[in-house]
């Protein structure tokens, strides 16, 4: 049986495990996931990280805007380096616990 260590950690882990999850991998929850794994066959473009910007604010606001409070993230491109960069920074609901996830890929 798997035990988590604290409230913070579970929501991290429900945070990562919706934005690792690509729409339509789960069956019976098809809108679920952040797709983040996705950014992996895009090009480091401005296109992109405004997509990548738009899809992981919807799906933190429809599957934990109960449970995070999303305050910042930027999803960086570098088209020379094939990189990009989403840093996301947030706190859990009803605290001023601010945590931040980072999530990079590199090279093309």
């Amino acid at each position: 049986m798997a035990t988590v260590s604290s409230l913070e950690q579970h929501v991290r882990d429900e945070l990562v495990q919706l934005l690792l999850t690509s729409q339509g991998e789960r069956p019976f929850l098809a809108d679920f996931g952040g797709g983040v794994r996705r950014l992996v066959f895009e090009p480091a473009d401005g296109a992109t990280a405004a997509m990548a910007k738009a899809r992981i604010t919807q799906a933190i606001d429809r599957w934990l805007g109960h449970r995070v409070q999303l305050e910042y993230m930027n999803v960086a491109v570098d088209s020379a380096n094939a990189l990009i960069e989403v840093d996301i920074r947030y706190r859990l609901a009803g605290t001023t616990d601010t945590r931040v996830l980072r999530f990079q890929r590199e090279g093309g």
